[in-house]
């Protein structure tokens, strides 16, 4: 048992050493991004919201599409964010060149515009998701989420206490110690109580990078991947474009949304993409509708009164990954294991040059006395 644990800690270390600096950004950026709404709303809340509403009566989205070409008669136009939750939240209108256009919903004035690939929020979840290094860094965080939950687990079993005497002190700081013990006690003692928490955020995090996992879960309820089948437009030289206010008519008949994503074709095999939200409580109600750009003819679809365990689970990765799954104090919760986690590195880093040190002297005075006692001998 003792081999089996050094093997373990000599694993749980180098990998530590090696993933130590990204997990830290990770870690920090994961952290901020837990209040990432309450972030937005304070420091761009004259961009997210208005105050004229008009005569309460939204525009549609042709008219609010034609207001934005007046404007902006060479940009592209990618999306169409629409939020009811506020009732005064602005509606963006997102460009290929990721700008963003804020629009009244009520009388189709723009009274905003910001580039969304330099907001803070965002640089933050790039940082999180790639490092800003692109596939490049998609893949050092896709194989550093598996180290890191790795490193969880061993950490665990580190922990574990071999002797009953020692079962008191593996659950309690001590405050009282030196630095090095309560350096210590930080990694140890508080890692196995965040442990609970970074394991499931940990998990979901490999469930977005790791193909394999959500279809393994798919399999295991016997359910197909059917949100991931990609469809096309068929394309005609003569056809016309069918009316995106018929095709959101038919999106916001399904109930009460509080957003719609709408996504406009890119090419002319492109589709129209509409993402409803509904509210909910735990898992994310979400209805993805994809129609044919010419015929308005519907692709695919994603209700979520369809949903089967394995579509439950992956609608709720997003929300159990960032703590909104249990409101505000789950953010709270998210925000203090993030971190934490941060901290791992640093309080390990510092656990391991301790024992670098001792074992260091230990060695030299070692070679002391060995001279010693061959001189005397001499």
């Amino acid at each position: 048992m003792k081999n089996i644990k050094k093997i373990i800690g000599q694993i749980h270390l180098w990998l530590g050493l090696a993933s130590g600096l990204i997990v830290f950004v990770v870690s920090i950026t994961g952290a901020l991004y837990a209040f990432q709404e309450e972030f937005d709303d304070f420091t761009k809340s004259e961009f997210l919201y208005v105050n004229d509403l008009g005569n309460h009566a939204r525009l549609p989205p042709s008219v609010l599409l034609a207001s934005f070409k007046k404007a902006y008669p060479k940009e592209k136009v990618s999306q169409v964010r629409i939020k009811k939750v506020p009732s005064n939240s602005a509606v963006l209108i997102i460009t290929q060149k990721r700008k963003g256009i804020a629009m009244n919903p009520f009388t189709g004035k723009i009274h905003g515009e910001k580039r969304m690939d330099r907001d803070f929020m965002m640089i933050v979840v790039q940082l999180h998701i790639n490092l800003l290094l692109g596939e490049v860094g998609e893949e050092i965080i896709k194989w550093n989420t598996l180290v890191f939950f790795v490193m969880l687990l061993s950490g665990f079993y580190l922990w574990f206490p071999s002797k009953k005497n020692q079962l008191k002190s593996a659950f309690k700081m001590k405050w009282n110690a030196t630095q090095k013990r309560i350096n210590y006690d930080l990694h140890n003692v508080w890692g196995f109580y965040f442990l609970w928490i970074l394991l499931p955020i940990t998990f979901t995090g490999l469930f977005w990078v790791f193909e394999s996992i959500p279809e393994t879960i798919y399999k295991l309820n016997s359910v197909p991947m059917t949100y991931k089948k990609k469809v096309n437009s068929v394309y005609a030289p003569d056809n016309q474009k069918v009316s995106l206010d018929s095709l959101f008519d038919v999106a916001t008949s399904y109930g009460a949304y509080i957003s719609a994503n709408i996504q406009l074709p890119k090419d002319s095999v492109g589709t129209y993409r509409f993402v409803m939200r509904y509210p909910y409580q735990w898992v994310r109600k979400q209805n993805t509708l994809v129609f044919d750009q010419y015929k308005g003819t519907l692709l695919s679809q994603d209700l979520y009164k369809n949903y089967a365990l394995a579509d439950k689970i992956r609608m709720s990765n997003f929300d159990l990954h960032t703590g909104r799954m249990f409101g505000f104090g789950g953010k709270i919760l998210a925000l203090l294991a993030g971190l934490f986690g941060a901290s791992l590195p640093i309080t390990g880093f510092y656990i391991w040059w301790g024992k670098r040190k001792k074992a260091t002297k230990k060695v030299m005075k070692t070679t002391t006395l060995v001279g010693q006692v061959s001189t005397m001998t001499n």
